[in-house]
């Protein structure tokens, strides 16, 4: 098994992030490599799969949402081609939590105005061979499992002709849960990054919308139950918690 978090090279950002200068991208780094110690001391923070994501070429990533955490466990998951996540407008107002998600480019979702606006921002980020973050489940899930996904991805991928990169994360939820108003210092994270999906499969795929979606879903929950599995070993058993996302289908 492979498990690490990539390392970052900023003068390789035509590559990485195409159209991007290399201020923005060494800016992007310091970002993460400060993230990412942080997350590696207090949380024990490991991705596995890495190594699985397409070097160019848009790609659409999706994952499991269980915490205010997820933008950052996901980008330094993915830390190798820098995405711009998707994000609720609401979290914007917070002075110190919206100065960060705008330095890190993401995209504001606007549910009053049918999400048109977020869906040309990235949409524009594909069509320039970059990256983007969407969770399909629309929002945090409320108890941990990997909630039904929502359309949304589907047509910015059939949109686009980006691959989708699925992937699924755990220990959040214990972390910081919708429930909670801070998060807690105590827990572990684990991050899993499955198989890339081509146009190609994408046409069989959603043959059937609605199959198409839960096929999906089951990807991603089968790498949060992975994600979970290996928390569990590495803890004796102790994290996270058991709970409804053991079960749920």
């Amino acid at each position: 098994m492979r498990w690490c978090v990539g390392v970052r090279n900023s003068f390789d950002h035509r590559r990485r992030r195409p159209g991007y200068g290399l201020l923005r991208t060494a800016f992007w780094d310091a970002c993460a490599q400060v993230c990412q110690s942080t997350m590696s001391w207090r949380y024990r923070y490991r991705v596995e799969g890495a190594h699985l994501v397409p070097k160019t070429g848009a790609l659409i990533f999706i994952g499991n949402h269980q915490s205010y955490l997820d933008p950052v466990i996901h980008g330094l998951a993915v830390s190798d081609r820098p995405s711009r996540p998707m994000a609720k407008e609401e979290l914007f107002r917070n002075p110190i939590f919206g100065a960060v998600l705008r330095a890190v480019g993401t995209i504001p979702v606007r549910p009053e105005r049918g999400n048109r606006d977020a869906f040309r921002a990235a949409l524009a980020e594909l069509e320039a061979g970059r990256t983007v973050m969407i969770y399909p489940e629309g929002g945090r899930s409320m108890d941990g499992s990997v909630q039904p996904f929502q359309r949304g991805v589907e047509l910015l991928a059939r949109k686009s002709g980006a691959a989708i990169v699925p992937m699924g994360i755990d220990g959040a939820y214990d972390i910081w849960s919708p429930h909670a108003s801070l998060p807690t210092w105590n827990g572990r994270i684990w991050a899993a990054i499955g198989t890339p999906i081509d146009t190609a499969q994408q046409a069989i795929l959603f043959q059937d919308v609605e199959a198409g979606l839960e096929e999906l879903r089951s990807r991603v929950r089968a790498l949060m139950l992975r994600c979970r599995s290996q928390l569990r070993a590495r803890s004796d058993g102790a994290f996270p918690a058991h709970g409804v996302a053991d079960h749920g289908t």
